[in-house]
């Protein structure tokens, strides 16, 4: 992230079979740190992730169609 507004990182492995993007900012005071982030997977891996990873966090999330993901992000 070289500093540019809502420029995300994107991480994913050899074989592409998932892709994370996630992006921080500091809040006005520099105090805390904002994000988001999102995960594209293959349908094999999604009831794994839901068991693993959603059902143990504490935040709300959005599941969308990748397709439609894509579009509406598209300024």
């Amino acid at each position: 992230m070289p500093g540019d507004d809502y420029v995300f990182v994107g991480v994913a492995p050899d074989d592409d079979k998932w892709y994370l993007r996630f992006y921080l900012f500091w809040d006005e005071e520099g105090f805390k740190l904002f994000g988001r982030y999102d995960v594209t997977l293959p349908s094999s891996l999604q009831a794994e992730y839901q068991n693993e990873v959603v059902q143990k966090l504490t935040l709300a999330m959005a599941e969308t169609e990748s397709t439609a993901y894509y579009k509406s992000i598209i300024v």
